[in-house]
Parts: structure tokens; C-alpha cells; sequence
């Protein structure tokens, strides 16, 4: 039976999750900088075939509507906004590092799906909320709260199976039954990478405390507002008011965010509406998993 690594042989593994791209950081860095030009950061992301076609294939999607097809990556750029190509970049980097992942523990497109919905409805939730200027960075966190799962799952398959057949008895929840067989959880692990990656504190905090927000320490309103996306993202479409204050029942913290039940009720509609189109142009559709492998 493999046994656990420890959180620190984890991270100091060689393989290519130890660091980030260099195209994500070259482009990254000139995202960053205001005085970097749309043309500029074009010529850099068009040394990548694979993060063209990404970009070309979300500005082009249903999920933005343009009524003429969009050719160039500076327009592109121009049109989609730095925040927007960020998220690309994230979607680009955990595409090319998980994209052909196969494992026997869960189905990869069921967590891109519930990733991706939850961000979407971070970003849909916070728009309304006192901290709307956080709403594209909430969009990424989202993406990223449960990216310390993959990681598990591909470092030590055997162990994260014994961790979902716990969760599958009932015997204990996620968090109890991942302590018990790594010593640490997936929200640590996922911390503890967006942090060697030097990614902004805010994704990092979300991340680490998205389970157990009021142990937030410097992002308490973003990380209840993740919190409270990802335990709606189970909610299909049509979604009415009633079903969305049942759900609430059980979600201590969502007085907190300061939206109320309508608001809350039209952002997951929303959200269940979009998920697949952002799916798709993210290139997360087609990641399932083969169990004949």
C-alpha cells in the first residue's frame, strides 16, 4: 500500500506542478504591467499555439455573443479585459497539467463542472455585494478552491481511493477521512501550490479556508462568498426562491454575504446557464476519465 507524503515532499517534488509555465508567467508579468500594450501581450501568448487557440475559442463562444468572428489575440485581449486573460491563463495551465489525467476515484468533467460553476456564481454573487471590485479575482478562486483534490488524487491514487470509499460509507466527511490518511487535507495541499506558484494571497486564503471561512484571517468576505458559491453549485436550473431558502438552511455564513434570497436565487439560474459554455471555452469538457485504464 503507498504510503502518505508529507506537505512538504509533496511540494518539493520535480514535476512539472512544482511551477508554473513560463508562458502563464511571462504573460502574467506583462498583464500586470499598464504600460504593456494589447499587442505586446499578443506576440508573447502567440508563442503558444495551445493558449491562441484557447483565447480564440472563448472570445469566440456563445458565452460572449460577438456577432463577427474575432481573428486577432490583440483584439482579443482588448475585448476580454487582463482579468478575463488571467483566467484563461489559469484554465490554460491546469488544462495542460490535468487535461489527459486518468484516475479511478472521481470523474474529472463532474469536478470541472462544480469548479467552474462555482466560479461563475462567485463572480455572479460578489457583482452584487459590497465587495464587487473582487468579483473576477473571485472568479478564479473559484476555479482553483479544490485543485489541492487533483493533486492528491495524481501524486497518491491508491490513498485518495481509500479516502473516497470512506466518504462513501459515511463514515466520515472529506476533511475527517483526509486527515486521517494524509495527515493534512485538500485545502492545504491546494494552499500550499498557489503559493509556490506565487499567485495573489487572495486565492491562496480562499483556497486554504473555503471549507471554514470564519477561520479566514485576511479575506473573510471573499472566502464566505466562495463558500457559499460552491455549496449552491449543486442547485440545477430552473432554480425558484423556495428551493434556493432550503438550501440556505444549511449554509451558517450566507447572511453574512449581505445578498438576499431573490439575489441569490437569480445568480445560481444564471450560473446553471453558463457553466458549460465557460466549460468549453476553458477546453473542460472533454477531461474525463477512462476506466478501462
Amino acid at each position: 500500500m503507498q504510503e502518505a507524503m508529507s506537505l512538504e515532499s509533496l511540494l518539493q517534488q520535480d514535476s512539472e506542478l512544482s511551477s508554473l509555465p513560463e508562458i502563464f508567467i511571462r504573460v502574467s508579468e506583462l498583464l500586470d504591467d499598464e504600460n504593456s500594450t494589447s499587442i505586446k501581450i499578443g506576440q508573447v501568448v502567440e508563442t503558444d499555439p495551445s493558449l491562441t487557440s484557447r483565447i480564440l475559442k472563448m472570445v469566440n463562444s456563445a458565452y460572449y455573443g460577438f456577432q463577427h468572428n474575432v481573428a486577432s489575440i490583440s483584439q482579443a485581449i482588448s475585448i476580454l479585459g487582463r482579468n478575463r486573460i488571467h483566467q484563461i491563463l489559469i484554465g490554460a495551465v491546469l488544462g495542460g497539467v490535468f487535461g489527459n489525467m486518468k484516475n479511478n476515484v472521481f470523474f474529472m468533467e463532474d469536478y470541472w463542472h462544480q469548479s467552474v460553476k462555482t466560479a461563475i456564481l462567485s463572480r455572479l454573487l460578489c457583482k452584487q455585494s459590497a465587495i464587487s471590485e473582487q468579483s473576477e479575482a473571485l472568479f478564479t478562486a473559484g476555479l482553483l478552491h479544490q485543485i489541492g483534490r487533483l493533486i492528491l488524487v495524481q501524486k497518491m491514487p491508491e490513498l485518495s481511493m481509500l479516502v473516497q470509499q470512506s466518504i462513501e460509507e459515511g463514515s466520515e466527511n472529506i476533511y475527517q477521512a483526509e486527515e486521517r490518511i494524509f495527515g493534512y487535507t485538500h485545502c492545504e495541499v491546494g494552499a500550499a501550490f498557489i503559493e509556490n506558484w506565487g499567485l495573489p494571497a487572495i486565492l491562496v486564503e480562499v483556497t486554504k479556508y473555503h471549507h471554514l471561512p470564519n477561520e479566514s484571517e485576511q479575506f473573510e468576505e471573499e472566502v464566505k462568498m466562495v463558500n457559499l458559491a460552491r455549496n449552491l453549485s449543486f442547485l440545477v436550473a430552473p432554480i425558484d426562491q423556495q428551493e434556493v431558502e432550503y438550501a440556505l438552511d444549511d449554509i451558517a455564513i450566507w447572511k453574512d454575504t449581505g445578498l438576499s434570497a431573490e439575489q441569490i436565487a437569480q445568480s445560481c439560474n444564471e450560473a446553471d446557464e453558463q457553466v458549460y459554455q465557460v466549460m468549453e471555452s476553458l477546453g473542460m469538457v472533454q477531461m474525463q476519465i477512462d476506466l478501462d485504464d
